[in-house]
């Protein structure tokens, strides 16, 4: 693809049109070998699959095949170019929304090469959507249970290791770089501070979360489950 068709995909998917981007580029993955060595049709593909799967329910099967797919072409695109920021950053976006759909082991082990994506992504730029999947993937592990802890030490000689407090300080960066705009940021926030028995603080950004009008589907459930939240720790 020439550079202009490029910039055509961007521009397309900046107006939303996830579904469009996609029409376009996987006929021409599926065209030759050469294009699925291409590593800007892939990572585009892997955006375009995340793009769609924000306007499927969770409960949807459609929504984990596209995401699984999406992550094929992110993890295609790092084994060509491993050092390229935008590569890592959707790596890191589908493979971390993977691991909503794993069972406890293979969320484990995606969750090294997701900490991977990410730490490399953060050292060459400092990016809002880094900042909260890291915070993600630091609230994920603070909340393993003790069995899921005992199977993550049986399988790997380190075991990954994070507190509530980090994912905290990981959600207020990006609440300063994007105040009060991110319902799904603010609802684990409000998150961060229930575990922390914050609820006053819990209740206040939780508020701002429920103030938001919701753009997606995944805006709208964490919309709903930060009403019930608020609900159950309001006064």
């Amino acid at each position: 693809m020439a550079e202009n068709q490029f910039q055509k995909l961007d521009e397309l998917h900046e107006e939303d049109k996830g579904q469009e981007c996609y029409d376009i580029l996987k006929p021409l993955y599926d065209g030759s070998d050469a294009n699925k060595q291409n590593i800007e049709i892939l990572w585009r593909l892997a955006r375009a699959c995340y793009a769609i799967s924000k306007y499927l329910e969770s409960k949807n099967p459609k929504k984990k095949e596209i995401i699984a797919e999406g992550q094929q072409y992110a993890v295609q695109a790092y084994g060509i170019d491993p050092d390229n920021f935008v590569v890592l950053k959707w790596a890191a976006v589908l493979t971390g929304q993977l691991t909503d759909y794993l069972g406890t082991k293979e969320k484990i082990e995606q969750g090294y090469h997701f900490k991977n994506y990410l730490d490399k992504a953060l050292a060459i730029k400092s990016e809002y959507s880094l900042y909260h999947m890291r915070g993600r993937f630091a609230f994920s592990v603070a909340s393993l249970s003790w069995l899921e802890r005992k199977l993550a030490s049986t399988l790997f000689a380190t075991p990954p290791t994070a507190t509530f407090d980090e994912a905290l300080a990981d959600f207020l960066e990006v609440e300063k770089m994007r105040p009060s705009q991110w319902i799904e940021n603010l609802w684990y926030i409000g998150r961060c501070y229930i575990e922390k028995k914050n609820y006053d603080k819990a209740v206040e950004y939780l508020k701002q979360a429920v103030s938001i009008e919701p753009d997606d589907d995944t805006e709208k459930e964490a919309l709903e489950a930060s009403q019930a939240l608020l609900k159950k720790y309001s006064k």
